[in-house]
């Protein structure tokens, strides 16, 4: 183990030490959960060394991007800020998010991660020296594995649901045909009951295994209720001035992925997406590049068509700026944006919430953000699914249901849901 160090200033102490083993239920329940298999990163975040919210998002931004002091040589964390951006700023979070905010970073009294198959843990705030000590001794004991019992769970259905969507598709179909809109994504919630507490480390667990190339959160909210997920989109990744993002809309059954390259409306889905990051770059990165035609990324449950983009910010230019440029996307709201959000605080009966928002880790100079899809809402042995679809000219409701159901399926077999 390696000695730990020390850095401290006024504002923030920390301190950290090479773990001896991965983040254990010794920790207890974490605050906030990463996981990206396939680039070998995962970090959990336990307890509140200061928080940030209620502040305007570029004053929220500002501060998350401030540099927190580090010991000289420590291997850099991830964030340290961890949060999360609701689907839209402008309406209420609705009853069902009770305990969560529309802006909500934290900053861990204690992170745990691992990189590359090694493993550390870090403290901020006050007295984080023993707190780190403690946690270190937590983690160093001889410990099995817990037990995951199976998950057995149904679907509560709500009846009139199917002519709900039938109605709301024919409604957003009239007003892409007055011109209105070009395109509108819809979503929906399945309500899912299990035969006991929901365990969401199993949960992440599954959905981790199932969906290496996703990414795995979790937030806890302060009522007790929890918001996670596997998300496949990704909004933005910094590491000084290189931005990373992507276009990723059209969907199709597993193994049929090379059918989405000759499907035009999926196509036409695609490249509005690609022409609204495109578009939103423009006045904050340069060196632009991105492949002309898109790939087909294949996930346990569903395949959909995505095209890499990678810029450079101007200088001056930071996380704030590309969030305000690029959320929401097509592929989360429609076309044209604003037009796109009236219809839906206007028609659509669900709480979005945190729900196609932004989930992810902030820090000075870097930050990954990704779009909080194929996700769910979780209160002891309930949980909301919230699943959509992107509605253009040519739709029918039964088509779009289909595809939503399509993408519950990563969820519903994590909880044990049968098909």
């Amino acid at each position: 183990m390696t000695a730990v160090q020390k850095a401290t200033d006024q504002r923030i102490r920390a301190v950290w030490a090479a773990a001896p083993g991965p983040v254990t239920t010794a920790l207890g329940a974490p605050a906030f959960f990463w996981e990206h298999p396939q680039a070998g990163l995962r970090a959990a975040a336990f307890g509140e060394a200061a928080r940030r919210e209620g502040m305007s998002l570029r004053s929220l931004f500002a501060d998350l991007e401030e540099a927190v002091a580090w010991p000289l040589g420590a291997p850099e964390p991830p964030g340290p800020w961890f949060g999360s951006l609701a689907f839209d700023q402008t309406r209420s979070m609705g009853l069902d998010w009770a305990g969560f905010e529309s802006a909500r970073f934290i900053l861990p009294a204690l992170l745990c991660w691992s990189r590359g198959g090694r493993h550390f843990a870090a403290a901020f705030g006050d007295d984080c020296e023993p707190r780190l000590q403690s946690a270190l001794i937590d983690l160093g004991k001889a410990h099995s594995d817990p037990k995951r019992e199976s998950m057995s769970a149904h679907v509560v259905a709500q009846p009139g649901e199917r002519e709900r969507w039938s109605a709301l598709v024919t409604r957003a179909l009239a007003a892409i045909d007055r011109g209105e809109l070009d395109k509108v994504v819809l979503a929906r919630a399945i309500s899912v009951k299990s035969d006991q507490a929901i365990d969401t480390g199993a949960l992440l667990e599954a959905l981790a295994a199932r969906n290496p190339t996703c990414r795995t959160f979790l937030i806890r909210g302060d009522a007790g209720a929890v918001f996670l997920g596997s998300t496949p989109e990704t909004l933005c990744r910094i590491e000084g001035s290189l931005l990373r993002t992507e276009a990723l809309a059209g969907s199709a059954q597993p193994g049929d992925g090379e059918a989405l390259l000759g499907r035009q409306k999926e196509l036409r889905e695609h490249r509005w997406v690609v022409d609204h990051i495109v578009s939103g770059l423009a006045g904050i990165a340069g060196a632009l590049q991105r492949r002309p035609e898109p790939e087909i990324r294949e996930l346990a449950n569903v395949a959909h068509l995505v095209t890499p983009i990678s810029a450079r910010l101007t200088p001056g230019r930071s996380v704030a700026d590309v969030v305000a440029a690029l959320h929401p996307t097509p592929a989360v709201a429609g076309v044209p944006t604003a037009a796109a959000l009236r219809f839906l605080k206007l028609h659509e009966p669900l709480d979005r919430g945190l729900y196609a928002g932004l989930v992810g880790f902030i820090g000075p100079g870097r930050a990954e953000l990704s779009v909080a899809l194929r996700s769910a809402l979780v209160r002891g042995a309930s949980a909301q699914l919230f699943v959509g679809a992107g509605i253009v000219r040519g739709s029918a409701p039964e088509t779009e249901w289909a595809e939503t159901a399509l993408k519950s399926r990563a969820l519903l077999d994590a909880l044990g849901v049968a098909p």
